[in-house]
């Protein structure tokens, strides 16, 4: 079989944690916007980088978010498990 994997649940969800704030950190930052009235006949007046760059942020926290939960849900559904078994697994 294969190798015996070992976690700190305790860690995962510190690991998790540390995560979802930096998403929220992430969700909170302002990206400057330009202005095409302001910017009409510029050579930059036709970017949208910044709504670009937003959008794609919106992914990242998302992301980050949803893989925080997962590792909360996780540990939560081992220590189920090794509760639910205890005693009846040998441990090697």
């Amino acid at each position: 079989m294969g190798k015996r994997l070992e976690v700190d649940l305790s860690h995962l969800r510190e690991v998790a944690d540390r995560v979802m704030s930096a998403a929220d950190s992430v969700a909170e930052m302002r990206w400057p916007a330009l202005d095409p009235d302001e910017l009409r006949g510029s050579a930059v007046g036709g970017i949208a980088a910044p709504v670009l760059i937003a959008a794609r942020l919106d992914d990242v926290v998302s992301n980050m978010r949803g893989w925080a939960l997962a590792a909360h849900l996780s540990a939560d559904a081992v220590e189920r498990a090794e509760r639910r078994n205890a005693g009846r697994i040998d441990g090697s």
